[in-house]
């Protein structure tokens, strides 16, 4: 019975380990790709940017450094190759059906469609991962894809990407 259990519990630990290993590798060549520009912030940093001695002068200013604290990582891709744009395009679908994610915002104008998934157990108060996707319908301009992991709300999130002057953070001001 014991060895029953144990090997059940390899077997688990090894296919969430596989799971984690094939969600990463969705983003991961865009990276390295030449055709695409990227921001990549990791825990760590984030962890130094909220240990910066700097005594916030307004509201704005501490939110920023509250939702510093909560966040472990942000990927930034963007790209106006016709082929990027489909492997982009491609990692978004396959990644939000592993991720379980599930839309919550969709805004399609002549020029792009702005797609904003959030993770199931996600509400407005409680988000453990955003990915905003911009999809261009005109040649030429870019494809740009976004993703945030932690513990945050939209209203937090949109104040994060207004700061950073991050793509598609205005799309987040329009959800309540």
């Amino acid at each position: 019975m014991k060895n029953t259990i144990k090997t059940i519990f390899i077997f688990l630990f090894t296919l969430s380990t596989i799971n984690i290993a094939f969600a990463q590798d969705e983003f991961s060549s865009f990276e390295k790709n030449k055709q695409v520009n990227s921001v990549i912030v990791n825990q760590k940093m984030f962890e130094m940017m909220a240990n910066v001695k700097v005594e916030p002068t307004n509201e704005e200013e501490k939110a920023y450094v509250n939702l510093i604290k909560k966040l472990t990582s942000l990927k930034v891709f963007n790209t106006t190759s016709s082929v990027v744009k489909g492997e982009m395009k491609a990692a978004v679908a396959k990644h939000i059906s592993s991720a379980s994610l599930k839309e919550i915002s969709s805004n399609k104008d002549s020029e792009a469609n702005v797609t904003i998934y959030v993770d199931q157990n996600g509400s407005s108060t409680n988000i453990n991962k955003l990915l905003m996707f911009n999809e261009s319908n005109i040649d030429g301009k870019e494809n740009i894809v976004m993703i945030i992991t932690g513990q945050f709300s939209i209203k937090e999130i949109s104040a994060l990407t207004k700061k950073m002057n991050l793509p598609l953070g205005n799309t987040l001001n329009k959800i309540k």
